[in-house]
């Protein structure tokens, strides 16, 4: 299964690369939302995993553009925490996204929610 994980931060997106990874999941990684657009358009993922607060652009926003491009991938939203500013787009993002997780975040917890949504892919 394909995943593209968009994260502004490379710890991150190599601890996601390694849990996903030995889970037998192939990972396609970006640290900005342009270049995760870009990787929509070249090919289908089975799921699209993206953190919510990013520079320039947001995980919201890329959410937002994925829907209104027609992009029917399930979304898993993670963010850095819930307080004052960030609970917004937490609750913004719900709405568009299938499911949003808090880092840090439980590998198990994590893992099984990844495995629920790539159920789900359309593909």
């Amino acid at each position: 299964m394909d995943i593209l994980v968009g994260d502004d931060n490379a710890f991150i997106l190599e601890m996601i690369r390694n849990i996903l990874g030995a889970e037998n999941y192939t990972i396609h990684a970006c640290n900005n939302v342009d270049d995760a657009l870009n990787e929509v358009d070249e090919r289908a993922f089975d799921l699209v995993i993206t953190d919510i607060v990013m520079p320039v652009r947001s995980g919201v926003d890329f959410i937002r553009e994925m829907k209104r491009r027609g992009v029917g991938t399930p979304i898993l939203a993670i963010t850095g925490g819930v307080e004052n500013a960030i609970e917004d787009y937490v609750n913004y993002a719900d709405l568009y996204a299938d499911e949003t997780l808090a880092k840090p975040f439980k590998h198990r917890e994590f893992i099984d929610m990844v495995e629920r949504l790539a159920s789900r892919s359309p593909q």
